[in-house]
């Protein structure tokens, strides 16, 4: 064992001891589905059925997908970082594996995007993104869109999350290296309440109308849920302790955010604390369940790890994907299916492009790069 893991008991869990978990792959996945069904159903426009008018209503409950991710990532990357942090090389290594995960995929997307898709087509498509590209190629673009005050990359605005992630990258493991697990653990906690605090003020200002959903500031709480849950299972948190705390806690916090949902309104961005609590404490139970468990069971499920192994993928390909080939253009095509069956067929048929390009991204692209991370 190295240096940053002899005290750790190999009886703990795999996640703990940075083996492979694959509830974890199975999470990734539902995230990615959700997210990418909310993609595709907004994407139908308005609706005069009331079948399809419902569903389109409630589509951007997968939008939480962003933020199970968030928690995720706040999950594993501090979980990793206190593994490791007596090692030799713990910030080379940790930003090297990072570089090589996020960045090969990342700037491949923005040279065909910015570069190659302009040149052999001539469409107008990305002009905005293109007049601001520094942002992009810089991890900014979400600073950039919290300062003005708008969506402003077209097909590449979701790339928000990924700077969001990228900035957790860069400042969290000197945090991580300079805290004891004690302090930590409060920071995080503190982080939780004045983040949510702030973003409710912020929510109440119309200049502050994009940066709550999209400054780091103000996502910042739902990657600190995540780094929250891995230090206090790392530093003693039962499993029975934690069960208590979710039979007390998720019933209400899962009707809230129901009935959050269901009003369709933003409600001072409060739904943006209530999911990362709910995503903490769901993956509070899997992480620390027995396999036979029912969650744990759903998250092994082979479609669902199989989405969490192309998950990056299919984040990055799918807004542009539902802007290249908007529901206007294919849904005729697939009249014959008739409304609701047209309406599904755009639907499943961008969720398989998604994922076969995902696939072809992930083998050709990113698969050596990752083969790399061996030497860190």
């Amino acid at each position: 064992m190295t240096q940053g893991n002899k005290s750790m008991n190999l009886s703990a869990p795999a996640w703990m001891l940075g083996r492979h978990c694959p509830e974890l792959d199975g999470v990734r996945g539902t995230a990615v589905l959700m997210v990418t069904l909310y993609r595709f159903i907004s994407a139908l426009g308005p609706q005069s059925d009331p079948y399809l008018a419902t569903l389109r209503r409630l589509a951007p409950i997968g939008e939480r997908g962003v933020d199970l991710f968030f928690v995720l990532s706040g999950f594993l990357i501090t979980g990793i970082l206190l593994r490791t942090r007596g090692e030799a090389h713990y910030f080379r290594n940790f930003m090297m594996r990072r570089a090589l995960r996020i960045f090969p995929l990342y700037f491949a997307a923005l040279g065909i995007a910015l570069v190659v898709l302009p040149w052999l087509t001539g469409s107008s498509m990305f002009d905005r993104a293109r007049e601001q590209q520094i942002y992009l190629w810089t991890y900014t673009s979400n600073l950039r869109m919290s300062w003005v005050n708008e969506w402003c990359f077209g097909p590449l605005d979701h790339f928000w999350s990924l700077c969001v992630e990228e900035h957790f990258y860069l400042v969290w493991p000197l945090v991580v290296f300079v805290l004891s697990p004690r302090a930590l653990l409060r920071l995080c906690v503190g982080l939780i309440a004045v983040v949510g605090a702030a973003r409710v003020v912020a929510a109440t200002m119309p200049a502050c109308d994009v940066a709550v959903d999209v400054c780091t500031l103000f996502r910042a709480d739902s990657i600190a849920f995540g780094a929250l849950l891995a230090v206090a299972l790392q530093q003693g948190l039962q499993a029975e302790s934690l069960r208590r705390f979710a039979k007390l806690t998720l019933p209400v916090l899962l009707v809230t955010a129901v009935f959050f949902a269901l009003t369709g309104k933003r409600w001072l961005t409060i739904p943006s604390s209530v999911c990362p609590a709910i995503w903490t404490i769901l993956l509070g139970l899997i992480v620390t369940g027995s396999a036979a468990s029912l969650m744990s069971r759903l998250m092994r499920l082979p479609l669902f790890m199989w989405l969490g192994k192309y998950s990056y993928g299919m984040y990055v390909v799918q807004l542009p994907l539902a802007i290249l080939l908007p529901s206007a253009l294919v849904m005729p095509q697939l009249a014959g299916l008739g409304v609701h069956g047209s309406a599904m067929g755009y639907v499943a048929l961008m969720c398989a492009l998604t994922a076969g390009l995902a696939v072809v991204s992930f083998h050709v692209l990113e698969e050596p790069f990752l083969r790399l991370k061996r030497n860190f």
